[in-house]
Formats: C-alpha cells, sequence, structure tokens
C-alpha cells in the first residue's frame, strides 16, 4: 500500500473505532452504523491489491476522506496524545448534533461509505478473495432436491405413446431434455428451487420452454384444503397424470411456457401457462468446441459462461449428471430465433441422458504415477482453460489409463502457461480466473483431509468410483476454491448486469441460416440434399441414401489420389453370394467396387446367388459407400442352409481377414446362442485373425429379429463384434429388435426400413426390413469413415493425430465413432446418424477433432 493510502486507510480505521465507541457508551444506532462501514472500508483497503489501487482513480475514496477530514478538522490521523483527544471530541460534537443539517450530512456520509464498499471489492486481490470464501454457499441444492429432479425427469421423459410419422408407435424411448445451468434465483418466498429444461419429441423437432418448481421442504405438498393423508387413489391419479405428460405437451405447439409442480414422485402440471423465456430453434445443438471455433468469447461471456458451468458441476457432482465428464463436447448452446434471424445466447446447456454411458469413468483414479487422481476435475480445468483462451486445445490419446491422464495434464499446464500470457484489456483480477484453473489442477486440493502424500486410499466405494463422504468434501473445496473466485468475478466484473448476451460470430464464418432449420450450420465442403429439406417440422424421411452419396462423392476425388499408394477401404460381405446381372450391380459404377469372389458353398469360380439375400446386402454397401472395395464370400445358399454349417463362416472370416485383407467384415446373419458349436468355432476364428492382424479389424452383425429368435443373436453378441439393430430413417428402433439385456451396454441401430423401393424391388422376397439390411448400411457408414480418415491429411495439418487416428481400423476404435455420431433414442440405444455429424461438424478440422477426440 502507497504512504498516501496507508494514511487514509490508518485515519479510516481509528475513526470507526471511536464511532464504534461512542454508539455503545451513547446507545447510538448511527454512530454503530458509521463504525461499522469505515472498519469495513479500512478491512477492504487492506485487503485490496496495491498496484491496482495505486493506478486507479477512487472519487469515492476522496470523498469520504474529505467529509472525515472536514469532521475531525485534522488531515490525517494524529500521533500525540492531546491531537487523539481533539479528534475523538469533534467525532463527539457530530456524532451528537441533532439539527437537520448534522442529520442530512450523517446519511450522505453513510450513503458515501456504502457506495465506497462497493467500489472496493473490485480492487480486492485474489490472495484476499480466495483465502475468504463466504461462510454459506449461494443456494446449494439438497440432495433430495437434485434426486427428485433427476427422478422426475427420467419418468415423465419416458416416451411410450408419440407416434412416428406412419401413425405407429415402435419401442419406447426417452425424450430428448436439455437442462440450462444457468441458476435461477429461488422460487415463491424462497420455498422452491426452480429448473429451466427444453424437451422435444425428437431432435429434429421443436423445444419446449418447461419451467420445474420443487419444494425445498423433503416432504412432499398436498393440493390446498387437504387433511387427509393422501390414499392410493389419488396417488395412482397422480402417476396417471404424470406419465406421459410431456407427450401430451409436445403434440402441439401451444407458444407458452409449460410449469410443473413436484408433487408424490412426478412432475405435474400447473393449470395456467406463462410466457415464454426460452426460445430455441429446433435441432441438436450446437457445442462449445464449435462456439469456440467460430464465435468470439467477449471477457463478459468468459466470465459469465465459466461461473455458470462451474457452479452447475458443483451442484450436480455428487449425482449422475458427473457420471461422464463435462468437457466442450458436452457444453450445448442453442440457438434462438429473432426477427428472422438466429443468434447464440450465452446460455450454457446439458443434455441429460438416463441410460448408462459406456464411458463412466471413476471420480477418483488409485493408479500410480498420476499427477490427478480426479479426471473429471481435470476435465473441467481443460474446459476453463479453454474458455479463457477462446479455444480448444488439442488432447492427446494414448494407450493407458495414467498416461492418458498425464498427458492431458500435460496439455493443461502448457495451455495454462498460454493463458497467463494471455492480456485481458481493461480487467484487472485476471488473476483470480487463474488461481480459479489452478486450483482445479492442484490434485491434493481434494484428497480426504486424513489421506498422506504417501498413501493412495482405497475405500469402499459405489457406483462408478463414488465415496459419499469424500465426495462431500471435494464437493465442499470445489466450491471455495473454483465456483467462489468465479462467482465473484461475475458479481464484482459485470454487477448487476447477469442477462445472457449474445455471441458474436467470427468474421469469415459461415452466417447462420435465417429459416428455421433444424440444423444449427451448414456444412462448407460437403452439401447434403437433405438440408433443403429440413426447414420447420417438415422432415422427408427417404433423402438419407442421397446423404450417404453426398458424402461419398466429396471423399472420392481425395480418395484417388491414394489409390497409387494401395490405400483404400475393404469390405467383406459374409452372405449367399450375389448376383452381378442384377440391375443395380450390373451397372458399371457398381460392378467395379467388385474386387473379390470365394464361394464356400458349391466352389463357383463366378459370382452366384440362388436366395437373394446377399443380392440385396451387396447395394446396400455399395449404396452407402461407393468408395469402398467390395470382397464377397458366399457362406450359405440360404438361411436354412446356414445353421447347418458355421465351419463356412468361419472359412470366409479367415479368407476375408488373411487374404483379402477386409478392413471391415459385415455379416448379415446370425445363430441362436444354443447352438454351441458356431460360436466356439466362429469365436476361435474372429480372435485368430484378430490376433494375426493386430486387432485392425472391423466386425460387424446383426442383432437379429425377434421374430426368429427372441435373444440377440451370434457373433453379434461376441465382444469383438458390433451388434447392429434396424431403425426407421428417423431412428426410431424396430419393434422387431431383440431386447438389449446387458445392463451396461449402449447398442447401435442402423436404417433398417425406409429402404428405397429401387434397392427392394428385385428380390422382394429377401428384402425384408430388419438387421440385416441395417448391417450392411452401418457396414456402408464405417467403411465411409475409415475413407474419410484416409484422406484428412489432404485437408488438415497434423503433427502427432495420424496415429491415434489409425485406431479407427479396430473394432474398439469403430465402436467409439459411432458413440461419436449417433444420437442417443433412449433406453441405451443409439441411431447412427453420419448426415448429423457431418453438419454438425462442418469443417475438416472440426470432423478431425471430433474423431480424435472420441478415439
Amino acid at each position: 500500500m502507497d504512504p498516501t493510502t496507508s494514511r487514509h486507510q490508518e485515519l479510516i480505521r481509528q475513526t470507526a473505532l471511536f464511532a464504534l465507541d461512542y454508539g455503545v457508551q451513547h446507545s447510538s444506532a448511527d454512530a454503530g452504523s458509521l463504525g461499522t462501514r469505515l472498519f469495513l472500508i479500512s478491512t477492504q483497503l487492506e485487503a485490496a491489491n496495491p498496484d491496482v489501487l495505486i493506478n486507479s482513480d477512487m472519487p469515492e475514496l476522496s470523498g469520504v476522506i474529505t467529509k472525515l477530514q472536514s469532521i475531525l478538522q485534522c488531515t490525517s490521523y494524529p500521533t500525540t496524545k492531546f491531537q487523539i483527544d481533539q479528534v475523538r471530541y469533534n467525532l463527539g460534537v457530530f456524532l451528537k448534533s441533532s439539527d437537520f443539517k448534522a442529520e442530512d450530512e450523517m446519511q450522505e456520509l453513510l450513503a458515501n461509505c456504502n457506495t465506497l464498499l462497493k467500489g472496493l471489492r473490485v480492487y480486492e486481490s485474489a490472495a484476499h478473495i480466495l483465502a475468504n470464501p463466504p461462510n454459506s454457499r449461494t443456494i446449494e441444492y439438497p440432495m433430495h432436491i437434485k434426486e427428485k429432479l433427476l427422478s422426475g425427469l427420467r419418468k415423465q421423459s419416458l416416451c411410450a405413446s408419440c407416434p412416428n410419422d406412419d401413425g405407429i408407435q415402435r419401442s419406447p424411448r426417452w425424450h430428448p431434455i436439455r437442462l440450462l445451468l444457468k441458476q435461477k434465483p429461488l422460487g415463491v418466498d424462497s420455498q422452491t428451487v426452480d429448473f429451466n429444461v427444453l424437451v422435444a419429441r425428437t431432435f429434429q423437432e421443436r423445444w419446449q420452454d418447461v419451467g420445474l418448481s420443487i419444494s425445498l421442504r423433503e416432504k412432499s405438498v398436498g393440493f390446498a384444503g387437504e387433511n387427509q393423508p393422501r390414499g392410493s387413489s389419488s396417488r395412482r391419479q397422480e402417476s396417471i397424470l404424470g406419465q406421459g405428460m410431456f407427450c401430451r405437451i409436445l403434440s402441439e405447439d401451444i407458444f407458452a411456457r409449460v410449469c410443473f409442480d413436484f408433487r408424490n414422485g412426478y412432475f405435474l402440471p400447473l393449470p395456467n401457462g406463462q410466457a415464454l423465456e426460452q426460445r430455441p430453434c429446433p435441432g441438436f445443438g450446437i457445442t462449445l468446441t464449435t462456439v469456440l471455433q467460430k464465435y468470439t468469447l467477449q471477457l463478459k461471456d468468459k466470465i459469465q459462461l465459466a461461473h455458470m458451468t462451474a457452479q452447475a458441476f458443483w451442484q450436480f457432482y455428487d449425482t449422475e449428471l458427473l457420471y461422464s465428464k463435462w468437457n466442450s463436447d458436452c457444453i450445448l448452446f442453442i440457438p434462438e430465433q429473432h426477427k428472422g434471424v438466429r443468434r447464440v445466447p450465452n446460455k450454457p446447456y446439458i443434455s441429460i441422458q438416463f441410460e448408462v454411458s459406456e464411458e463412466c469413468q471413476d471420480e477418483y483414479l488409485s493408479e500410480y504415477s498420476l499427477l490427478h487422481r480426479y479426471p473429471r476435475i481435470l476435465a473441467f480445468a481443460i474446459m476453463l482453460i479453454e474458455i479463457g483462451l477462446g479455444r480448444s486445445l488439442q488432447l492427446r490419446r494414448c494407450n493407458g489409463l495414467a498416461t492418458q491422464v498425464n498427458a492431458d495434464f500435460d496439455v493443461a499446464c502448457q495451455g495454462l502457461d498460454e493463458l497467463k500470457k494471455t492480456p485481458w484489456e481493461n480487467f484487472g483480477n485476471k488473476d483470480v480466473f487463474i488461481q480459479a484453473i489452478v486450483n482445479c489442477l492442484a490434485s491434493n486440493n481434494y484428497r480426504p483431509v486424513d489421506i498422506t502424500d504417501g498413501t493412495i486410499p482405497r475405500s469402499e466405494q459405489d457406483q462408478c468410483g463414488r465415496e459419499s463422504l469424500e465426495i462431500s468434501q471435494r464437493r465442499g473445496v470445489f466450491y471455495d476454491k473454483v465456483v467462489w473466485p468465479l462467482q465473484w468475478l461475475a458479481e464484482v466484473g459485470f454487477p448487476g448486469d447477469q442477462s445472457a448476451s449474445y455471441l458474436l460470430e467470427n468474421q469469415g464464418s459461415p452466417q447462420l441460416p435465417r429459416s428455421l432449420s433444424t440444423r444449427q450450420d451448414h456444412t462448407e465442403d460437403i452439401q447434403l440434399p437433405s438440408v433443403q429439406f429440413h426447414g420447420g417440422n417438415c422432415i422427408n424421411t427417404k433423402l438419407w441414401l442421397d446423404d450417404l452419396k453426398a458424402i461419398n462423392k466429396a471423399i472420392y476425388p481425395r480418395l484417388q489420389k491414394l489409390a497409387t499408394d494401395g490405400k483404400g477401404v475393404r469390405v467383406a460381405i459374409l452372405d449367399t453370394g450375389y448376383d452381378p446381372k442384377a440391375p443395380l450391380l450390373a451397372e458399371k459404377a457398381a460392378s467395379r467396387c467388385f474386387k473379390g469372389w470365394k464361394d464356400f458353398v458349391s466352389g463357383s469360380d463366378v459370382p452366384v446367388d440362388s436366395f437373394g439375400h446377399g443380392t440385396f446386402m451387396a447395394p446396400l454397401l455399395i449404396q452407402s459407400a461407393s468408395i469402398s472395395e467390395v470382397h464377397i464370400a458366399r457362406i450359405a445358399e440360404n438361411t436354412d442352409n446356414l445353421q447347418q454349417s458355421p465351419s463356412r463362416v468361419t472359412q470366409g472370416i479367415r479368407w476375408a481377414a488373411l487374404e483379402q485383407n477386409a478392413d471391415i467384415i459385415s455379416m448379415s446373419l446370425g445363430f441362436p446362442t444354443s447352438n454351441n458349436k458356431a460360436h466356439e468355432e466362429i469365436s476361435e476364428a474372429i480372435e485368430e485373425v484378430r490376433k494375426k492382424r493386430g486387432r485392425r479389424i472391423i466386425f460387424l452383425a446383426s442383432a437379429g429379429n425377434s421374430d426368429v429368435y427372441s435373444d440377440e443373436t451370434f457373433p453379434a453378441t461376441h465382444q469383438s463384434v458390433i451388434s447392429i439393430r434396424a431403425t426407421d430413417s428417423l431412428g426410431t428402433f424396430m419393434t422387431t429388435n431383440p431386447e438389449n439385456t446387458k445392463e451396461s451396454s449402449v447398442v447401435f441401430g442402423a436404417i433398417g426400413d425406409d429402404i428405397p423401393t429401387s434397392l427392394r424391388q428385385f428380390h422382394p422376397e429377401a428384402s425384408l426390413p430388419g438387421s440385416s439390411a441395417a448391417t450392411a448400411i452401418a457396414a456402408g457408414i464405417a467403411a465411409m469413415m475409415l475413407a474419410y480418415v484416409l484422406i484428412l491429411p489432404q485437408m488438415v495439418k497434423m503433427e502427432q493425430g495420424e496415429g491415434v487416428l489409425e485406431r479407427l481400423w479396430t473394432t474398439e476404435g469403430m465402436r467409439k465413432m459411432f458413440m461419436k455420431m449417433s444420437d442417443d433414442m433412449g433406453q441405451r440405444r443409439r441411431f447412427l446418424n453420419p448426415s448429423r455429424f457431418f453438419l454438425d461438424k462442418p469443417t475438416p478440422e472440426s470432423r478431425y477433432f471430433a474423431i480424435y477426440d472420441c478415439l
């Protein structure tokens, strides 16, 4: 503190003590109020950042000092006893005076003190802010509030009544839900907690603005006027009213906000609607990763976004919303429509999914040699750094958990160093933001209080590595060291201005379409035919194949440049053969795709198919991935013949993998799980070729149809095979699919219905909708993605990424890719949607990062 400020601080402090003493002796409320305010000002001056304070003009401080000097009749605090007594006397005269002028001067001085106190908050040093978190945390949700929110949404977002375009309700699913992360103030009389959510029938359709209220009192509240306990009849009525309520409100556009109260396990609708608070455009939303690529975050945007996400992360840290890491790919923004123009408000959402994720990573890691033991907090630190920099960090992908965590930590440290050097103009508290990130990266902040440096705790834990007491401790630390500093920045840096601003689009970025498109972006290098039909709620359900063709067409020229290097994508189909004279296969463009043939049934040297099933699968593959090289192994004459010849399937696997060097083996076939011989022989062949190929091969198989076998068929159940189920063109899973009996696994669906007539008309008896067709199309999608990764180095400069992308050539890697490019349809089911992937990732760079990230 400079000498002048130090003298002023001492004068204020001593005056505060005199005023407080006078107030006690004479029971003077005004004297007590003045003394309290002056003492707080003195404390704030002592805690202020001296460098910032010296270089700042503070008229509020000058005004208070001038007034005190006038009252005390001195310019600085005196040093002799006589002078001190004189100052005390002069203050007493002022405090004792009862005329109107003195009272006005007192009220003016108190007002000036209040203004000064508010202004001094800006000058607090980072060390003081971080060392003094508030005693009570702002609106901390009790656990019962979070449990009711998630349980209520789980029940009411489960849809079993919304029909599809053909009027038929197929398998149940959960409606898509987005939870706004911005925390609302407490509701009526501070007795309720309110949440903003968006609900839609499907991602392609409009979002409904929904308000949810939950009482802070643990016991459910009955209807007004009720004296008797709720009986079973009343509860049943509320249960019936609650179930399927989202289906009912989504049946038509009501142009109003729908509000619900939580009672007896359900969200029940309130009779009156409200004006809309959210006006989102239809569509999946824009990830933070895309926002960082296409938009410029102003300083206010950065601070508010960091605070909102950190506060929500802390609130829900002990719930299933944090079973997976929060990163820039899961924070979503929903464009809004204003007078024909789409804009993106700085309002972050999180998708609420009730399926068990395959990426349910432990909250705490006990492996040795780790630089950080809390992967979710580490991931959040990386996201804060990205927000601060205004761009994404490029994370490496490594083999081994410890190596991966340490690599992420290293990238975070490098990003933090860059952020420290990046200037934030006209903002003096950047150190507070930096320290919040440092507190995330300091793993020891979050260890249990009774754990020493040399001890790795291995406590009894529940699902996904959670131990309730330790988690409670970590939540508290996270608030004090991360949420509170960011909250202080948001409140002091932008006092009273908590409204959501609109993000500024970077110069040169593609303009957002003015229509109510279901997509937030248009691709720059690949134009999909379906885009023009996606206005409003009108969707042409037959354009999926045209989209795949458009992607293939964009890939083909660049892939041709690699042909001389022997690079390409090879797909083997194990089926009933194929008829080269079939109209769609006889065309020149299709016929040149066939590169290999082997008949394990009759030994024919020329392609043959007496049943038609394989002839139906081949054009599905070629139409989905015309850039692929196709190899056909005839392993059965027909479906009945297949069941007696698992050995031919094993021969086909070895031929395709070891002789034809296929990248993908597609098997639109299945054996009942009771066929032990098929299970043993085919499993042996799969493991053999995986070992010989260094796991660099991808297997897909149809899950089967329940009208044939009630259970999922083999080899789809093999751990090294991706099981495929059938959907329609909107992603609705067909009722003929077998049930998913694995509690923790996610299943994939591809289009097996809505097949264009041109592909079905030549073998109608073998061209039935189902998982066989879906498997061929999924194989085509997989081949298309492999081809796209092959050409990525021509479009994106890669320093270390190509080795990571090689993992896509494994079943495990392709399964992760399918997770990335699929829509959540509820009940642990995901619909392969390459159109959305290429639309949502509008540039080669964004697709590269998405693929790199998932691998």
